[in-house]
């Protein structure tokens, strides 16, 4: 068998290159969070069920394209690779898709109109997936160092921050500004989706993708595919892996629901949320860095366990704030929920790429895409079928969404939700970090395994008791059953 060179360390341009591309990741579905439903019923005229069907329709077929799509790049040989052939392809649909959203049809039917727009959903949230499952797969196929792979899940966790940021505030002013309406909503969809569209030409262009080191080709049909899902359900790093992951996600949808409404009516600061929220989104950003360091050092369970505790405080420090509270107090509180935050949406996405390898590990195929469309699968549901309609009937049980006052509505509630929501979902997530069993030095022992099993060599005698416990913890099987 021939011998490849080592590839060349990950760059500053492989770095910013990659991370741009969640810039389409963490900002696109932000917008459409928070400002489609709203455009649906106000600009449109739709009644609010029809925002929950066209939801619930894309999210059925999410269940069908994600997890579909991760096995099709897995499958791709072209010669840029398995991953960036379909971004390429997808960046003149992400422009179309995201306009075609906001694009009002004057005179239309309410029938009509549901047609159209749930038809256009299912189109962006395809071509969401076209970009966004292959992209998450991307980091395991440049490079198999485990603290590279780490640089660069900093590096798309940086750009997403910055993205959602701008996509929590330009929208608003771009519509505003140019009159409102069916015209101004066009107008930032527009502008938005060039922009989106434009962000991806680096991913494509600047990244790289390692030559795809299995002899042989994934193996077609349903037989396969379902010998696929299957390692997904032994792969115990993969189990533990989701538990971060649905755990640290879902609270901070929770937060992120409910904190308007708590400045609003439990600290009656409505108007401080911009600074509030740059203040958290600030700090999340800042210690990212020391995230990225703790995880090469001590390994990125430690990493999420530490940043989530700070998360936890951050959390119980609101029950004692209050309508006369330091402007400095409630800052300070921000910027703990920032930092914990940031550890908690990090370190999912820098864990994929070794959960693939022990994936590897177990079935002898490399299906870094069929893992990322799982995940991209569990992130659409949690918020779309657990978070917001949770948060949503919660709030209406509180008194709130009819007109309701901080003096009618159900403020010591909403501040127990806010925390009791959430701090109970993070202690499992650091439960599960607890138990998560890739550190950087296990996840050496597991790449020297499989290049020894690509290689065909022998196992040394002096290591084999190391190797066989270390492969047994990362995969929850025997050693016989990874074929050792």
């Amino acid at each position: 068998m021939q011998q490849r060179s080592a590839p060349s360390p990950i760059g500053i341009r492989h770095l910013l290159s990659y991370g741009l591309g969640d810039m389409y990741g963490g900002g696109a579905f932000l917008i459409i969070g928070m400002l489609f439903l709203f455009f649906l019923t106000e600009t449109v005229g739709l009644p609010p069920w029809s925002g929950a069907l066209i939801f619930g329709i894309g999210k059925v077929w999410d269940a069908v394209s994600d997890p579909l799509m991760g096995r099709i790049s897995d499958r791709t040989r072209t010669r840029m690779g398995r991953r960036r052939f379909w971004i390429l392809i997808a960046i003149p649909l992400v422009f179309l898709s995201f306009f075609l959203l906001w694009t009002a049809l004057p005179n239309a039917s309410a029938t009509l109109q549901v047609a159209y727009y749930t038809a256009v959903y299912v189109f962006f949230s395809t071509v969401f997936t076209m970009v966004m499952v292959p992209y998450s797969a991307l980091n395991a196929d440049m490079t198999r160092d485990y603290r590279e792979r780490s640089r660069l899940s900093g590096a798309r966790m940086a750009f997403s921050m910055i993205s959602a940021l701008l996509a929590g505030t330009l929208p608003k002013i771009i519509i505003n500004t140019s009159g409102g309406g069916p015209k101004g909503y066009g107008l930032m969809g527009a502008l938005f989706g060039a922009f989106y569209a434009i962000i991806l030409i680096p991913v494509v262009f600047g990244t790289r993708e390692l030559p795809t080191e299995e002899e042989a080709e994934l193996g077609g049909g349903l037989k396969d595919l379902m010998a696929g899902f299957a390692g997904l359900v032994r792969n115990r790093s993969f189990r533990h892996h989701m538990g971060l992951y649905i755990c640290a996600y879902t609270a901070m949808d929770v937060v992120m629901l409910l904190f308007a409404y708590y400045l609003s009516y439990v600290l009656v600061r409505p108007g401080m949320y911009s600074v509030a929220m740059g203040t958290m989104m600030g700090c999340e950003i800042l210690s990212l860095l020391l995230w990225v360091r703790l995880a090469n050092r001590r390994g990125k369970g430690r990493s999420y366990a530490v940043g989530v505790s700070i998360w936890v405080l951050g959390l119980l420090m609101t029950l004692f704030l209050n309508s006369s509270s330091s402007l400095l107090a409630i800052l300070a509180v921000c910027a703990l929920l920032g930092i914990g935050l940031s550890a908690g949406v990090f370190v999912p996405w820098a864990v994929l790429p070794s959960v693939t390898d022990v994936g590897e590990l177990i079935d002898g195929k490399r299906r870094a895409g069929l893992y990322a469309g799982a995940m991209t699968l569990a992130r659409k549901l949690t918020q779309g079928a657990l978070a917001v309609p949770l948060v949503g009937v919660a709030l209406s049980l509180l008194g709130f969404g009819d007109g309701s006052s901080a003096q009618s509505a159900n403020t010591d509630g909403l501040r127990l939700l806010l925390v009791f929501g959430t701090v109970p979902i993070l202690i499992l997530g650091i439960f599960f970090a607890g138990r998560f069993p890739v550190t950087p030095d296990s996840h050496g022992i597991l790449r020297d395994e499989l290049d020894r099993r690509k290689a065909g060599k022998d196992m040394l005698p002096e290591s084999e008791s190391t190797v066989k416990k270390v492969c047994e913890e990362l995969s929850g099987l025997d050693w016989e059953a990874l074929g050792g």
